[in-house]
């Protein structure tokens, strides 16, 4: 088989992707782009030695806000764009559920890391953030893993 057939036959399994791993993919395009804004934002909110700066509240509300609208928009969108969604299965559940194991880890290491950050004489600020970047993480590793689930299961599951 030549080069450009497998790439050809690559590319028409990308595009075949079940609907639940074209939404992760877009879920996490829309978090990453929007955790980078947060953390671009944060960045001079936590060079304040104020213990609560003002824009704080602001920041996280106009991120949860973004996320809500974007992943609305974008998942409506990746749904007029594919029809239908196929029936719940098996791998859909093996991939969800694995991700899921794998964000839960990052959100635990997160959480006992705001305990620690405690210890260190942070700013209430800085170790609200240090659990906020926490959530953002597992996020991330959460759709990354299901992807990469939907992808290891598929090429198994093809000859």
């Amino acid at each position: 088989m030549s080069q450009q057939q497998t790439m050809n036959r690559n590319n028409k399994q990308q595009l075949n992707a079940p609907f639940r791993a074209k939404s992760a993919g877009v879920s996490l395009f829309a978090i990453l782009i929007i955790g980078t804004y947060y953390i671009a934002n944060l960045l001079s909110l936590l060079s304040s030695d104020n213990p609560v700066a003002g824009d704080s509240l602001n920041l996280i509300l106009t991120t949860i806000v973004l996320i809500i609208i974007v992943e609305i928009v974008l998942q409506t969108v990746l749904f007029i764009g594919a029809g239908r969604i196929e029936a719940h299965s098996e791998r859909d559940t093996i991939a969800a559920t694995r991700s899921s194991r794998n964000a839960y880890v990052v959100l635990t290491i997160g959480a006992f890391a705001t305990v620690a950050v405690m210890f260190a004489d942070f700013t209430p600020l800085k170790m609200g953030n240090v659990l906020i970047v926490a959530f953002l993480m597992a996020e991330i590793v959460k759709y990354a893993s299901r992807i990469v689930y939907y992808r290891h299961t598929t090429q198994s599951s093809n000859p």
